[in-house]
């Protein structure tokens, strides 16, 4: 059994430990907020564009524009979104196991140390790797969104797939594949197509100015970049929310060890004063 020393000791230091946790805590959550937010008003704009796009595509050729053509190859970059720390729950470990499924010819554009370390660490092929800013940047989206539109032009790649975290609430995120390049898949062709013949039906038909091909044209790399900007946010709301619970949890669990290590140490204490007076007693009985 440990001695009171050591359970004392122990007791300091887990006592420590919470406060640390529970100052990462309120850190993560002054954080998260700010995150949530922007994840959120983001979310409708992004939306929207997604639906003009789909919207467009479904009454054009679309293998006249190269970032909507249909593509015949196996190779496939992955742009990767992980955090830079850890301490953030299964947040980047359920992005591995996501990562473990894909299948096929496989390039990866990491952005996120942990995202970098583990697709080194497998031997797989790293193809560019991006810093992941403190506080989202628009700006910090351009070089990845040029870099992928530029592989996929050059046909060096034939799809691109995005590998994040979206963040659906402050307990609940979620490993998200989503496809990027070509923009549009045949999924989401069949879609429109039952979409189209409803408007027809009810005579309403989308008018867009000057023309679909001139709007898609200028649309389609704000439409990238507006994609990456918006999956940036969803990770940032997704990694200070989970770290926020994680630390939360921490702390918790780091004061229920207090409350049973100062019982422990109380019914050893007790159990020695007990002792105590019961040599004391028998002591005093021996004298009599």
């Amino acid at each position: 059994m440990a001695s009171l020393k050591e359970i004392r000791a122990r007791t300091n230091s887990i006592q420590n430990t919470s406060k640390i946790t529970h100052a990462m805590e309120l850190v993560a959550a002054a954080k998260m907020k700010r995150a949530q937010d922007l994840a959120i008003s983001g979310k409708p704009y992004s939306e929207l564009i997604n639906d003009i796009i789909r919207s467009i595509a479904n009454r054009i050729d679309r293998d006249l524009h190269p970032l909507l053509a249909r593509t015949v190859g196996e190779t496939s970059a992955v742009i990767f979104f992980s955090t830079d720390r850890g301490l953030a729950g299964s947040l980047n470990s359920n992005l591995f196991r996501e990562l473990e499924r894909l299948i096929g010819k496989l390039k990866f554009i990491t952005i996120g140390k942990k995202a970098r370390q583990f697709i080194v660490r497998s031997n797989r092929e790293l193809i560019a790797d991006f810093p992941l800013p403190e506080k989202p940047d628009i700006a910090a989206c351009r070089p990845i969104a040029n870099l992928v539109i530029e592989e996929f032009l050059k046909k060096n790649i034939d799809q691109v797939h995005i590998l994040y975290t979206e963040f659906i609430s402050t307990l609940k995120q979620v490993a998200v594949v989503r496809q990027l390049l070509p923009i549009i898949d045949e999924k989401i062709l069949a879609e429109l197509a039952k979409e189209s013949v409803k408007q027809e039906k009810l005579g309403v038909e989308p008018l867009f100015e000057p023309d679909p091909d001139i709007v898609l044209e200028a649309i389609l790399p704000q439409y990238i970049l507006m994609e990456l900007y918006q999956i940036l946010l969803e990770e940032k709301a997704s990694e200070h929310s989970a770290r926020m619970i994680a630390m939360k949890n921490a702390t918790e669990n780091a004061l229920e060890l207090v409350d049973d290590l100062t019982l422990t140490y109380n019914g050893i204490r007790q159990e020695a004063i007990t002792k105590e007076i019961l040599d004391i007693s028998t002591a005093a009985t021996a004298l009599e």
